[in-house]
């Protein structure tokens, strides 16, 4: 006979995880086909049926579910979006290396993001994904979102000013982050600025406009290349930002939290 309690158990659950899978983007992009996210969401669903508690009161009435499984998806959407944030970190850092070197007029449109993207933002974003899998950050990931069943039990989500408040940080932290990972690059190309302005003050028959495009970029892939090894510890430090925000979100979206 079937369980209906258990029924509405897994589907709450699976409403969380899918709506989670569907923005995050380490779980597979827009080009990934929905039959393979709602096939990945549905076993991590069923693997955690028995390792999430029954909510306290199940909905009887069909509103009543449907308002529940929105609640659950609201946290899987607010859930995914903050993890998305840590790629995004170096998708900006990226564009503000291309402004800066001259690669930004080098943009193109990239079907896996859906949006227009410079040659440095993809590196970094592709460098992010395999450091993410290499460190077994996907490991983690899944260890907490099993465990937002725990700071946050199925149906006690209250969608208030904690959790906005929190977006709102993590946005701002985002822009700053990323400027603070391109801060060795932009300080650079403001010495060379420095250093072709006074050459074109100096020797005013040199195209100092023609010759500041080879020397920036030479200059730019310099900078990056020292930089790359570096980038497995940045990212370390931007995982820990990211698992704690997403535990301060989830403990924002508690009821009376």
């Amino acid at each position: 006979m079937l369980n209906y309690d258990l029924m509405v158990t897994f589907l709450l659950i699976f409403a969380r995880i899918g709506s989670f899978v569907a923005v995050a983007p380490l779980f597979g992009g827009p080009n990934t086909p929905g039959q393979v996210k709602a096939g990945m969401a549905f076993v991590v669903s069923l693997i955690m049926l028995p390792l999430v508690p029954a909510p306290q009161t199940v909905p009887g009435s069909l509103p009543g579910f449907g308002l529940a499984l929105a609640g659950e998806a609201g946290v899987g959407l607010l859930t995914g979006l903050i993890c998305s944030m840590i790629l995004q970190i170096l998708n900006i850092a990226g564009q503000i290396f291309d402004l800066h070197i001259g690669f930004l007029m080098s943009s193109y449109f990239d079907p896996a993001l859906g949006s227009q993207i410079t040659l440095v933002a993809k590196f970094l974003y592709l460098m992010g994904i395999v450091l993410f899998f290499t460190l077994d950050g996907h490991h983690v990931l899944l260890a907490g979102l099993a465990r937002s069943f725990e700071l946050l039990p199925l149906q006690t989500a209250v969608f208030g000013s904690g959790g906005v408040t929190v977006l709102i940080r993590a946005f701002a932290r985002m822009i700053a982050v990323a400027v603070q990972i391109s801060a060795p690059v932009i300080a650079v190309m403001l010495i060379i600025d420095i250093c072709l302005g006074l050459l074109g003050r100096t020797a005013p028959q040199m195209n100092v406009f023609m010759l500041g495009f080879p020397v920036k970029i030479g200059a730019g892939i310099l900078t990056m290349a020292v930089m790359v090894p570096l980038l497995g510890v940045v990212f370390q430090s931007l995982f820990r930002m990211m698992e704690r925000d997403l535990y301060t979100l989830l403990k924002g979206l508690v009821r009376g939290g």
